[in-house]
C-alpha cells in the first residue's frame, strides 16, 4: 500500500477574497496537489515543505496538500493520472513527462544557499578504492538512484558512456539504490564499489553528521579532507516545479509569482533541496539536458 503523507493548510479567509474579487476561471484548480520525491523521512519532509505550501496557498487563495511519493515513477503517474497539480521534481522527470506526452511545464527552479541555478550530478568513491578514474570503474560495483533520476540516473550514465564505461555491461554489477541517501550510504558502506548522487547532498550529509569532509570544492569537483573521493561530476538544471499546462497561463503566471515571492527562510526550510527561494523557469532551462539524454540514447546504441 502506497504510503502517503499529507499536510493540509488552511486558506478560507484567502478563499474568500479571491470569490469576493470575481468569478475564477473554469479551467483553474480549486486545490493544489503538490507532490514530492522520496528522498528523507516523508513525514518529515511534508513537514518542512509545509512553509512553502501553505505561501503559495495563501497568495493563490486556494487549499494545498503535499504528498510524498513512493518512487519517481509513482509521482509521474501520480500527476498524469490527474492526482497532482505540481510536483517538485529534477529535470529528467520533466522530460520523461514530456516524453510520454503529457502536458506539463517548469514555473520556477530553485536557487540554492550557494545561489546556484544548476548543481552536479557526481559519481563518488571511497579513497581507497583504487578508482580514480573512469576507466578504473569497469568490473567494479555501482549504485545508481533510478533510471529516471537526473543526477542519480541519467547524467551519471551519459558520464559513463562519454568516457567509454558502458553500465549495461561494463559493471560487474549494479543496483538502483530508490534514494540519494541510499546510493551514498552503500558506497560509504562498502556495499558498491561507486555510486552516482547529486552534489547538493554532500553539504545536507555533513550538516546530519553522516558525512565527514572538511570541504566540497564545487568548482574543481573536490572533496578536501573527506571520507569519500569524486571521480567527476557532471552540471544539470536546478530542480524545477512542474505544474500542468491545461490550467492557462493567467494561472501559472498567479502561481509562478507566488514562488518568486516566498521568504528565503521559508524556502529553506525545506532541508531536501537547500534553496534561497525560485527564479521563473521555462523548457528552455532543460534543451542542454534533453540532448544529454538523447545523446545518451544515441551512443548506447551506437556501442
Amino acid at each position: 500500500m502506497r504510503r502517503i503523507f499529507k499536510v493540509a493548510i488552511a486558506a478560507a479567509a484567502a478563499v474568500m477574497m479571491t470569490g469576493a474579487a470575481g468569478v475564477v476561471n473554469a479551467e483553474e484548480p480549486k486545490q493544489i496537489r503538490f507532490g514530492l520525491l522520496p528522498a528523507e523521512d516523508p513525514t518529515l519532509m511534508v513537514e518542512q515543505f509545509g512553509g512553502i505550501a501553505e505561501h503559495v496557498g495563501k497568495e493563490l487563495g486556494i487549499p494545498v496538500t503535499v504528498r510524498v511519493s513512493e518512487s519517481y515513477n509513482a509521482l509521474i503517474e501520480a500527476m498524469r493520472a490527474g492526482h497532482l497539480e505540481i510536483v517538485y521534481v529534477g529535470g529528467s522527470q520533466y522530460l520523461k513527462m514530456l516524453d510520454i506526452g503529457m502536458e506539463v511545464e517548469p514555473l520556477v527552479l530553485n536557487r540554492d544557499t550557494n545561489k546556484r541555478t544548476y548543481y552536479k550530478s557526481c559519481i563518488i568513491t571511497k579513497p581507497n578504492s583504487g578508482i580514480k578514474t573512469f576507466a578504473d570503474l569497469k568490473g567494479r560495483t555501482f549504485a545508481f538512484v533510478s533510471p529516471t533520476s537526473t543526477s542519480g540516473g541519467v547524467a551519471p550514465t551519459y558520464m559513463l558512456l562519454k568516457n567509454g564505461v558502458n553500465p549495461d555491461k561494463d559493471f560487474k554489477r549494479k543496483i538502483f539504490a530508490g534514494k540519494h541517501d541510499a546510493s551514498f550510504l552503500a558506497v560509504k558502506n562498502d556495499k558498491v564499489d561507486a555510486g552516482a548522487v547529486g552534489d547538493f547532498y554532500f553539504w545536507r550529509w555533513k550538516d546530519r553528521g553522516i558525512f565527514e569532509m572538511e570541504r566540497y570544492d564545487e568548482p574543481n569537483d573536490k572533496l578536501i579532507n573527506a571520507e569519500l573521493s569524486i571521480v567527476g561530476c557532471q552540471k544539470v538544471p536546478n530542480t524545477p516545479m512542474v505544474i500542468q499546462s491545461k490550467y492557462g497561463k493567467e494561472f501559472l503566471d498567479r502561481v509562478r509569482k507566488a514562488f518568486i515571492s516566498l521568504p528565503t527562510e521559508t524556502a529553506n526550510a525545506y532541508k531536501v533541496w537547500p534553496s534561497t527561494g525560485f527564479v521563473p523557469s521555462s523548457h528552455a532551462d532543460f534543451v542542454d539536458l534533453a540532448e544529454m539524454a538523447e545523446l545518451k540514447k544515441k551512443i548506447k546504441a551506437a556501442q
